[in-house]
């Protein structure tokens, strides 16, 4: 614990190692598998994986630390101070002072770290608030619309957060849209989603459990719930996000919010994929099975998205869709051939069997067009 005491709204130097993580970071729940980070370590390797340290860790080796920007740092008098903005920065410190952990934690350090460098992180000049709202305009605008913008999902925790601490005392979305620099729908569409995906977090959903890794794809819930297909499977009105509530989704509507999120996200305990393989344009295609109860019946009986369209979508229009599919491939097959040296005989078999079904397609076709002729 430092024993100097930080002057409140005042630029000075302390020695990092009377500072600590801020573990509500919005960062730190966006982009990696498994729990959220609790311990020093954990925090910083989280971190690592998602703020490219490495090249912030360059960055200083090679021009010391830079004083120019504070952190930004809360707590008691005499500390430990929280960094509410600079935990990146915090992060290459403890990463260049230990070099052991940064071995284990696979990040790239110079050897041995310069004594220059060293001088320039013995004391890091930081900024003391009352309160974590007196910063919340500084760091959101910088993250959100400014040079170091933080991904969808990270942005909306942040604003959420602000908007539940703060709404009791009259602060409306609109005034952290301005505080932001921000389009107000925006905002609006990212605290409305995390409300629902918090909803669903405490009825069951787990985003450690989705079945894809990588980053949390946080804009599939949110741009679904524009959707009217969405929302009338949820039980949302119409213009619902114009007036929010900590629990948007009716209780009653709270099974069909657990299947919406398995659909969008999977699940790897119950070995459940993602039914959105790209937002766009299975997030309209999963909308229109929804709605449909025939399709939305095979959906919960475990089909794939595509099985349950046929159940709804006339034939005609599925043909027209495969047909140009298999033209533009047959189109590259035929490029392939042409520039092969030598094939195998299976491939020669495989030909003649497309040469056999194609007869047979069009034979259909024909007859079908016949048909249609003949009707008018």
């Amino acid at each position: 614990m430092p024993s100097k005491n930080v002057v409140f709204e005042q630029i000075e130097d302390i020695a990092p190692e009377g500072l600590v993580f801020d573990i509500q970071n919005p960062r730190l729940e966006d982009g990696v598998d498994g729990n959220e980070p609790t311990s020093e370590k954990e925090i910083i390797q989280w971190l690592r994986n998602l703020a490219a340290l490495d090249e912030l860790i360059s960055s200083i080796t090679h021009n010391g630390f830079k004083r120019i920007e504070p952190l930004v740092i809360h707590g008691p008098d005499g500390g430990p101070y929280t960094v509410l903005e600079g935990n990146r920065r915090l992060a290459c410190i403890r990463l260049l002072k230990n070099t052991a952990l940064a071995d284990e934690l696979g990040v790239s350090v110079p050897r041995p770290v310069p004594l220059s460098v060293l001088d320039s992180i013995q004391t890091v000049p930081v900024y003391r608030v009352h309160n974590p709202s007196d910063a919340r305009a500084f760091i959101g605008f910088k993250h959100i619309n400014g040079p170091h913008r933080w991904e969808s999902f990270a942005k909306a925790k942040y604003v959420t957060s602000w908007w539940l601490d703060e709404r009791e005392t009259g602060l409306t979305i609109n005034e952290i849209a301005d505080r932001l620099g921000d389009d107000n729908n925006t905002i609006r569409n990212m605290i409305a989603g995390m409300l629902v995906l918090e909803q669903g977090k405490r009825i069951g959903f787990e985003i450690s459990d989705r079945a894809n890794k990588g980053r949390f794809a946080f804009s599939h819930l949110y741009t679904a719930l524009s959707r009217a297909e969405y929302m009338d499977h949820l039980g949302l009105r119409k213009g619902w996000a114009q007036k929010l509530e900590v629990d948007p989704i009716p209780v009653e509507k709270s099974e069909e919010l657990s299947e919406v999120l398995l659909y969008l996200y999977g699940s790897k305990s119950q070995k459940k994929p993602s039914l959105i393989k790209s937002q766009n344009p299975d997030l309209a295609h999963l909308g229109e099975a929804l709605r449909n109860n025939i399709a939305l019946h095979v959906l919960r009986g475990g089909a794939s998205l595509q099985e349950a369209r046929q159940e709804f979508r006339p034939p005609e229009t599925m043909l027209n869709e495969l047909l140009v599919t298999i033209n533009l491939r047959l189109r590259e097959a035929t490029q392939l051939a042409a520039r092969a040296e030598t094939l195998p005989e299976a491939l020669a078999e495989i030909a003649k069997e497309i040469h056999t079904q194609a007869k047979g397609l069009t034979l259909l076709v024909s007859a079908a067009m016949k048909g249609k002729q003949g009707q008018e």
